[in-house]
């Protein structure tokens, strides 16, 4: 029994093998890269989390120095201008309270 087989035929036979790994390929690629991608979202969401509560860290911040500068001052003009000694305790028992509550803000979100 002789089986020939043309050259051709056989050329075209190689090609449709390799187009059809080439297809199976792909097909893994793009699982791998769905997969990737999902990661990527879970990923960008986290950093916008993170973002938010870092932007809201500073603002507080950003209002503690602005407290701690006033008193700061107050106790400065009171030095100067010899205020009463209640009026300046005020001001320092301000900025203590207002770095208290930055603190204390701190563990509430952690609860």
């Amino acid at each position: 029994m002789n089986v020939t087989i043309d050259i051709k035929l056989l050329g075209f036979a190689l090609i449709v093998i390799a187009v059809l790994v080439l297809i199976v390929f792909l097909i893994q690629l793009v699982r791998k890269l769905l997969v990737t991608l999902d990661h990527a979202n879970k990923i960008l969401a986290d950093v916008e989390v993170v973002s938010e509560i870092a932007s809201e860290r500073t603002q507080d911040i950003n209002g503690i120095v602005g407290d701690v500068a006033e008193s700061a001052g107050a106790l400065a003009k009171a030095a100067k201008e010899k205020q009463n000694v209640i009026q300046a305790t005020t001001s320092v028992v301000k900025a203590v309270v207002s770095v208290k509550n930055a603190i204390g803000g701190d563990e509430k979100d952690k609860k």
